[in-house]
């Protein structure tokens, strides 16, 4: 094995460490402590009302701003568009997918391997 291929190895399994750390660290029942962080966090109280909320993702990186009015880059179906005063604009609310811990670990990971195949080559 080179030793590009073992630097590569290595770089994918402190990757892969660190991201079950930040999921940890980031559910919301660690962090509503800090309540200076999200005024969710100072009232207590989640803003979606799933199990395991996880807020590392806490604007979904599936939101496309370079649409005016928002796009999702997923499709979800639970996106929806609602009236606003400047017309209409992308309601992600009813969206969990960035909040479930399994969907943050496939997002980090992906972007991070791909990040470290780059650094490979």
């Amino acid at each position: 094995m080179e030793v590009a291929d073992k630097m590569h190895e290595l770089a994918k399994n402190i990757i892969t460490e660190r991201i079950d750390e930040l999921i940890k660290e980031w559910n919301f029942e660690n962090r509503k402590s800090n309540a200076d962080e999200c005024i969710c966090y100072q009232q207590g109280k989640k803003c979606h009302d799933i199990k395991n909320l996880n807020c590392f993702f806490c604007y979904c990186p599936n939101y496309d701003t370079s649409v005016k009015e928002g796009r999702c880059f997923i499709n979800s179906p639970k996106a929806k568009y609602i009236d606003n005063h400047n017309g209409k604009i992308l309601d992600c609310s009813d969206c969990d997918f960035p909040h479930k811990p399994e969907n943050i670990k496939k997002l980090l990971t992906r972007r991070f391997y791909n990040f470290t195949a780059c650094i490979k080559q």
